[in-house]
């Protein structure tokens, strides 16, 4: 027992000692220590007023509505993409999270096609030079022709668009045959109305609900005026009664049209290119990510 409080003796003599010693280093800088702390609490008392009126506008958010809205996303942006697929537009989401949520629900209320094309002209206009840059760090090899056809789109103007849009269309074919790992993916599936690399996608993806949302105009391609062929264009204008002036790449690549070189119609093949080389490669990542994951 004796010589447990001498070891506690001289525990506690040690940290009198550092205690002493301590008090004398606060006692040096207490100046400096109490300009310091006045310091602060001068900025404490700056940044609480600054930060006031957020703080009130944090508490004024319905919160609710905001979770509901982000896990609504992936099914908003199918039906959103449904829609503008079917006006010949693509769009993806490497943009900024809340701007391409806002174009989401901008697409579901829209009341014509028209109105679509307003929504996405604006909205790749203000992007253009993001998702270009895009592209060109994602696929150096394709830089130099892609360069060129958007130097075509925006310098030689309006002749320019008929020579975008046939060069925005054939890198899509060639990155979506490489996204797939699939030769000739833009072609048709012997005996079916599916294309190649569609078929690739829905054996990649599964039952997987999220990619499924993410990937619905790539899954239906055929189904689209841009990979219609000549039996489906037919039957479209037989049930319409109009003639089919649809951005379709078939027509372009085999010189079926000449009338194809509009402004609207390079930014359709830009949203289609874009589609297919960033956002399609997006979700089969995240996709296959949380394939491991439940592995």
């Amino acid at each position: 027992m004796a010589d447990k409080n001498v070891i506690d003796e001289a525990i506690a003599l040690r940290n009198q000692r550092i205690a002493e010693g301590l008090a004398q280093v606060i006692q040096q800088h207490a100046p400096q220590i109490q300009k310091t702390l006045e310091t602060v609490g001068k900025w404490l008392s700056e940044f609480h007023t600054q930060l006031a009126p957020v703080l009130s506008w944090i508490t004024s958010i319905d919160w609710k509505q905001v979770q509901e809205r982000i896990e609504g996303f992936p099914e908003a942006s199918k039906e959103a993409m449904k829609v503008a697929s079917r006006e010949g537009w693509f769009f993806n989401w490497q943009g900024g999270f809340q701007d391409v949520l806002e174009l989401t629900e901008s697409i579901r209320e829209a009341k014509s096609s028209d109105d679509i094309d307003k929504l996405l002209m604006a909205y790749y206009s203000e992007y253009w030079d993001y998702y270009a840059q895009l592209l060109a760090e994602k696929y150096p090899a394709r830089k130099t022709v892609i360069q060129a056809a958007i130097n075509a789109h925006r310098d030689l103007a309006p002749s320019g668009y008929s020579l975008s849009i046939p060069v925005f269309l054939a890198q899509a074919d060639g990155i979506f045959s490489e996204v797939t790992r699939t030769p000739s993916a833009m072609d048709r599936v012997r005996g079916k109305d599916v294309r190649k690399g569609s078929d690739w996608l829905s054996a990649q993806i599964g039952d997987d609900e999220y990619a499924i949302c993410g990937l619905l105009p790539a899954l239906e391609l055929h189904e689209l005026d841009i990979l219609k062929n000549k039996q489906a264009r037919d039957s479209k204008v037989k049930q319409t009664g109009k003639v089919f002036d649809a951005l379709n790449r078939h027509q372009v690549m085999h010189g079926e049209v000449s009338d194809y070189g509009t402004e609207i119609n390079s930014v359709k093949a830009f949203s289609f290119l874009l589609f297919v080389a960033l956002h399609v490669p997006g979700i089969l990542a995240e996709a296959e990510k949380r394939s491991d994951e439940k592995r």
